[in-house]
Order: C-alpha cells, then sequence, then structure tokens
C-alpha cells in the first residue's frame, strides 16, 4: 500500500539508443587495482592469480525460490524433478552445460545457480522450456533472480518470527524478501506473525522499487521507510494490547550499506574502467555513520550484520574495528564458522595500508598533508589494538571460492547499553572532518555505475555532524526525506459499518483482529481495506509517528465493487490478502472447484454458467451476486494420477501439488477469475493448459480484442459495465493514474 511512483510523470525522457553505434568490450584490466590489493594482502601470493583471473569471467545465473515454505518447496521440487532430470548432457553446436544445481550452502536446496551460454538458451527446445518456466514464475514472484552472495547476510542474521528486523539501506529488496519469509516461516494457522521487518531506503524512487519486490510476499508485517539511515528516528510507541510501550528497537538489523561495490566486477565490468583509489574514501564516514545508528536501535542481546559489497579493508574491517573501539565493549564480534558449513570464506584481516586518492601510500594520519586532511578519517588506519578486536572473525567471500561474486560480512551482538561516544574524544574527533567545496566535487568521483541487480552503487559523501559547522535543520529536514507526502493512515474500529458487513458477509472468526483494518483517504466511502499486524499498528499510532515517514505497509485485504445489480457485500477480497485471510474465513462463500472448473476460468474471459460441468451448475447458480472463493484441491482431483498433456512425467494438475484459492466474482449469469494477467499465466503453465493470456492465445492479455469478443458473445449485459472487476493489474494502474 502507498502512493505508486509514476515514471510517465517523474521520470527523464529515455535517451534513444544510436543505431550506429558499436558496442565496445570493456578491457578487463586495472594495474591501479591489482596493485592496490596486493599491497592489502586480502590473500597469499600463491592464491591471488586464481583470484584475479576468475574476476575476469561472467558470473553464472542465480535465483531463489521464494514464498512460503510449503509453496516454495513446490517449486524446489518442480525444478528438481521435473526440469533437471531433462537438461543434463544437452550439446547444441558442440556446446554442453551443467545443468542447474542448487548452491550447497543455501538451506533446503531454495538457491539456484547455472551458467548457460546464450546459444544453448535459443537451440535447445528442453532450455527454452526451462527458460520459459523461470521467466513465467519469476513474473508471478515466485522465483527470484539474486546474486548468491546477496543471500547470505539474512542467513547470518537468525531471524524468528517473533523478531522485530530492521533493513537499513534495503532497496532493491531481495534481502527484505529473504527476511519477510523468515518471520513468516511457521506458518502456524490462524496466526498473525508478531514479528515486524521495517524496510528502509534514503533514495524515495528506489524504495518503490522494494515495494514491488516485496509487495508478492503479502506480509501485514512490512513497513517500508524513506529516510538517511544514519537518522533514523526515535519513537514512543503506542500501547499493545497487553499495554505494555514498547520501545522502538529491534531484534536484528540489516546493515547492507552504500558501498564502492568494486567486489560486483564479473556482474557489473565496467568496475574495470571506473576504480580509483579514492572510491571507498567517500564512503567511509557514512558507513560508520549508519552501523552506529544501527547499533542504537539493536536490543541488548540483539544481532547485527554489517555488509558491503566491496573488497576494500576501508570500508569493511576498518568500519567494523571503529565501530567496536566506540562501543567500548557493549559489542562483539560473532564467531559464525559454524554457521553455513557449506559456504567457503576467508577470514577477516587486521592490518591494511591506506592510500591517497593519487595512490600513494600513507602510514598515518598525521602524515597527511595539512590541505588534504579533510578527506581522511582517522579510523580509516589499523587501530592500535585491531589484534585484539577479533577480525578474523568476519567474513569475506572471493569469487574463485565458490564461483560468486564478491562480499564480506560481520556479524555482531549487542551486549550492554551502547553509549555514543563524545566527539572530543580522539577516536572520533577526525570522524567526520570539515570539507571543502573542492573535496565534495572530488567526492562525487565515488560513483559507481548501478548493476542489472539494483545494488547500491549511488554513494553517499561524508556529511559533517559538528553542529557548530552545520546550519540548523529543521525536523522535517532531520526527520524525514524528500518525496511527495503520503497520505495518513487512518485506522477503522471494529464497529465500522463497513468492516461489520464484509465481517459477517465472509463469515469473519470472532477472535480475527478487526481493529488492524486501515484506509488511506478521508472519503466518505472507503474504496481499498488494509490489513496491518499488531506490531505495525503500534508504531503508525505512535503520537511521534510523523517523524517516521512511512511509504508503504498493510496488505490489500478488500476492493469496493460498485455495482448496479443488488449485491449483498459490495467488498470483495482482493488477490493479495485471500491466502492470509482465507483461514479467517467461514465456508459460506467458499466454493470447492476440480481442475475442469479452473481450466474453464482460465481460458474464457468471463464463462458463463452453463459452460461449467452440470454437476457444479446448481451449486453456481446458488451463489448470490458479488465475490467468492473458489478452492481447488489437486489431492482431491479424480484423474489427478493420468498423464499431464504438456509437463512428461506428471500427474494431470502438472506442477500444482498444495490447495489452492482464489477470488471470483459473480455476476448474473457469467464469473471472472480476479487474479491478474502474470497470475494466470503462472498458474495455467504450472497446470500444463494455455489461458485467455498466454501470448500465443490471445495478444494483449485479458484485455485484448478476442477477450472482449468473447466476453460480449457469452451474452451477459454485466460484462464490461461496473459490475465486472477490474482484475489486480488494472486496478493498480488507475491508483496510479489517480495519483
Amino acid at each position: 500500500m502507498g502512493r505508486k511512483f509514476s515514471k510517465r510523470k517523474n521520470a527523464p525522457p529515455r535517451k534513444e539508443r544510436d543505431p550506429n553505434a558499436t558496442y565496445v568490450a570493456v578491457i578487463k584490466e586495472n594495474a591501479k587495482m591489482e596493485e592496490y590489493y596486493k599491497a592489502q594482502k586480502i590473500m597469499s601470493d600463491e592464491e591471488w592469480p586464481v583470484f584475479w583471473e576468475h574476476l575476469k569471467v561472467t558470473l553464472p545465473t542465480t535465483f531463489r525460490i521464494t514464498g512460503t515454505r510449503s509453496h516454495a518447496v513446490e517449486i524446489r521440487d518442480t525444478v528438481k524433478n521435473a526440469f533437471v532430470p531433462h537438461l543434463r548432457d544437452i550439446s547444441v553446436d558442440g556446446v554442453i552445460a551443467d545443468p542447474p544445481r542448487p548452491l550447497a550452502w543455501y538451506p533446503d536446496e531454495l538457491g539456484w545457480h547455472f551458467d548457460v551460454p546464450r546459444t544453448l538458451l535459443k537451440k535447445s527446445p528442453e532450455y527454452a522450456k526451462f527458460h520459459q518456466f523461470l521467466v513465467a514464475e519469476t513474473e508471478v514472484g515466485n522465483i527470484s533472480r539474486q546474486e548468491a552472495v546477496s543471500m547470505i547476510p539474512p542467513l547470518l542474521l537468525d531471524v524468528q518470527p517473533q523478531h522485530w528486523v530492521m533493513d537499513m539501506c534495503a532497496a532493491p529488496g531481495s534481502k527484505t524478501a529473504q527476511i519477510i519469509e523468515m518471520v513468516h516461516a511457521n506458518e502456524q494457522p490462524k496466526v498473525v506473525p508478531t514479528g515486524l521487518i521495517l524496510a528502509n531506503d534514503a533514495d524515495y524512487r528506489r524504495s518503490h522499487m522494494l515495494i514491488h519486490q516485496t509487495k508478492r510476499l503479502q506480509s501485514p508485517c512490512l513497513m517500508v521507510t524513506n529516510h538517511d539511515a544514519s537518522l533514523m528516528p526515535n519513537l514512543k510507541l503506542a500501547p499493545n494490547k497487553a499495554g505494555e510501550v514498547l520501545p522502538f528497537q529491534f531484534d536484528r538489523v540489516l546493515c547492507d550499506v552504500p558501498c564502492s561495490g568494486d567486489a560486483t566486477l564479473r556482474k557489473n565490468p565496467m568496475v574495470w574502467n571506473n576504480w580509483t583509489h579514492g572510491g571507498a574514501m567517500g564512503l567511509h564516514g557514512t558507513q560508520v555513520n549508519i552501523l552506529q545508528r544501527g547499533v542504537q536501535m539493536l536490543k541488548i542481546g540483539g544481532r547485527i550484520v554489517y555488509s558491503t559489497c566491496s573488497f576494500n579493508p576501508m570500508e569493511n574491517e576498518a568500519v567494523v574495528a571503529e565501530m567496536l573501539n566506540r562501543a567500548n565493549g557493549s559489542l562483539e564480534l560473532v564467531d559464525v564458522s559454524h554457521e553455513l558449513p557449506e559456504l567457503k570464506r576467508r577470514s577477516g584481516i587486521s592490518d591494511w595500508k591506506v592510500f591517497t586518492k593519487e595512490g600513494e601510500l600513507v602510514d598515518r594520519f598525521e602524515d597527511v598533508p595539512e590541505n588534504a586532511k579533510g578527506k581522511f578519517y582517522t579510523s580509516m588506519w589499523p587501530p592500535k589494538n585491531a589484534g585484539d578486536l577479533h577480525l578474523e572473525r568476519c567474513l569475506r567471500i572471493y569469487p574463485h571460492l565458490q564461483d560468486t561474486g564478491g562480499f564480506f560480512v560481520a556479524v555482531l551482538k549487542k551486549t550492554a547499553h551502547f553509549v555514543v561516544p563524545n566527539s572530543s574524544r580522539p577516536q572520533t574527533e577526525k570522524l567526520t572532518p570539515t570539507t571543502t567545496a573542492e573535496d565534495k566535487e572530488e567526492d562525487k568521483e565515488a560513483v559507481v555505475e548501478e548493476s542489472s541487480t539494483g545494488d547500491k552503487h549511488k554513494l553517499d559523501t561524508p556529511e559533517e555532524s559538528e553542529a557548530a559547522k552545520k546550519p540548523r535543520m529543521s525536523r522535517a529536514e532531520r526527520f524525514g526525506a524528500p518525496g511527495p507526502k503520503e497520505e495518513p493512515f487512518l485506522f477503522l474500529d471494529s464497529t465500522n459499518p463497513d468492516v461489520e458487513l464484509f465481517s459477517k458477509f465472509y463469515g469473519m472468526d470472532e477472535n480475527f483482529p478487526k481493529d488492524q483494518f486501515l484506509v488511506r483517504s478521508e472519503g466518505e466511502k472507503n474504496k481499498t481495506i488494509y490489513f496491518v499486524s499488531e506490531a505495525v499498528k503500534s508504531i503508525l499510532k505512535s503520537e511521534d509517528i510523523n517523524r517516521l515517514k512511512v511509504v508503504n505497509t498493510g496488505v490489500r485485504t478488500f476492493i469496493r465493487q460498485d455495482s448496479n445489480s443488488p449485491a449483498e457485500c459490495s467488498f470483495r477480497v482482493h488477490a493479495e490478502g485471500i491466502s492470509m485471510m482465507r483461514q479467517f474465513f467461514s465456508d459460506a462463500r467458499v466454493m470447492a472447484v476440480q481442475l475442469a472448473e479452473v481450466i474453464i476460468l482460465l481460458q474464457s474471459p468471463y464463462p458463463k454458467t452453463s459452460e461449467f460441468p452440470e454437476h457444479i451448475q446448481e451449486r453456481l447458480t446458488a451463489l448470490p451476486t458479488g465475490c467468492c472463493i473458489f478452492e481447488f484441491d489437486p489431492s482431491l482431483e479424480e484423474d489427478k494420477d493420468k498423464p499431464n498433456p504438456r509437463w512428461e512425467g506428471q500427474g494431470l494438475t502438472g506442477f500444482v501439488k498444495g490447495k489452492m484459492v482464489f477470488p471470483v466474482w459473480k455476476a448474473q449469469v457469467s464469473f471472472n477469475m480476479l487474479l491478474n494477467k502474470q497470475e494466470r499465466r503462472s498458474l495455467a503453465m504450472r497446470l500444463g493448459v494455455d489461458c485467455v493470456d498466454s501470448p500465443h492465445v490471445v495478444e494483449g492479455g485479458a484485455k485484448g480484442t478476442i477477450a472482449l469478443a468473447a466476453a460480449a458473445a457469452s451474452g451477459d449485459s454485466e460484462t464490461g459495465s461496473a459490475d465486472t472487476p477490474m482484475d489486480d493489474e488494472e486496478e493498480a494502474k488507475e491508483e496510479e493514474d489517480q495519483e
């Protein structure tokens, strides 16, 4: 939920590609970078040649199977049993590739990788079919393209369903999605998790990328905010149902900070051209400030994971060492050598070198020329007590170890109350140096082109923290972030007429928390009803909520459907919320269907009652006009063991093994499946059938001319009228246009 960012209205005009331009291959060499990292001694001289040559090899394709555990296992078994056996020993033009295989260290075989040449994808029917499956499942959100090393930090957070978790620099959202799945891991019936996920990003536009990435997981426990991570505000939360006022602190914090990104060479080859000695210098202070704020907001006993996609110790061990020294014993590095045992790693280093932007070695801060000291921090150099900080417990992931990208991870535990050190103390007096206009201009060089996976490569410059040297900020500047003003979050009372109406109509469980529904408009008619968890409500009801810029929260559960025909309830269930809400509904509006009925809904845009099998027509006719829920259980299908016509080795229901529920709108004489075209395509593909949205069946999807003609031919006078609800895609577009 939240205001959508319209690319059409706000995005700059796209530059036209020059048809005469020629592609210039990137020369994968950078002598300065090679010399720099050899001086850092990040590995042995014997290992270096293998590491350096591996950086020049293109990264394999990796993906992660997403969603709740039962659903993810179903998709995993589809990949493992239906596709992989047919992708072995395939040769095209003499090219043979290994089939997809699970990442050895990722739990439950939910992370996969494969390296297939384009010629094989284009010319091999088996790989073409697998690629089609991946595209369809990615569109609907069952599969997420994510670099392997990017999956590591959330796994080391050790998130439990009851935890409050903050992802400080969350966009584009792949790690946040992992955290959401962990909070929802238990899947207990009629239980909304007590945990919370607060996903933050400083860039307003990127925060909407984050919303898109996490929306498919439909979590009422998620909040998306838009703040400078180093200035996350404090709040006084509203009392929970037990009357407790909990602190605005977190059990787990992920601090995946903006960085120079030089460990992304394999997927972002432009780094070979853009790397400079100064790339990390303008980031060190920002990274320390973000990590410090994360530690402040961490509960005692909680775990914080600091990570970068950089090899540079100035962004890695130097930041961790500075924070450990500031913590003065209230923070410790956790030994995670026993976690993810199949993950190959190297230990962190406790000694490194500092160079100027010109590439000159500087042994200590005192040796920096006076006119250049504004560009350096004393914490960039190894501290005198580096050997006592156990920096070897940090993780360095190198590409040649398991054919991945590079990464750095440090896991820290807060053991006591953390006191922010006074800026006059020696260890911090140079933490935020005064910079000249010339320095700031040079710091702009520390920008690496954003990679295809949307990593954080737009880099910040150090900001001054000495209040005397900064103009006084307004309250909005201190706690807010640029971007459009968000609509308020207005909770509905459990006695609200709309809540009472749909609660009665769908037979909602009396124990369901009906006071956690909200809207985002103050009109006379509530159009879209959202549901949030108790933890989210305690934040939104805070008396200090104006200090927190919330961009998105809540799961769309009900949509008002204006109708020309009388309907007992004007609210239909939204596809986003049906999986969560079904367990709290009675069976009064639920219709158990078989495969034949599902296929009819997929293949006809507005099928009439007479088009369904005779045995179900009477029940369909008896349903009152309005929204109902169709429930399909493949295990109850009579002919489930018959071979699937499209998927070899699969039963009649194809890859659909678990129970499915989806909303359907009943007009006077016709029905409409209320899923968007990507969801319909995905379902049809897994069943092994075509649907009205398959590109080769109807050009333009359900809104194409053939589909509309079929709807008109059905003879339903309500087709195309206010009685026919929009699918979710049309509805989202309408909301975007209105905003």
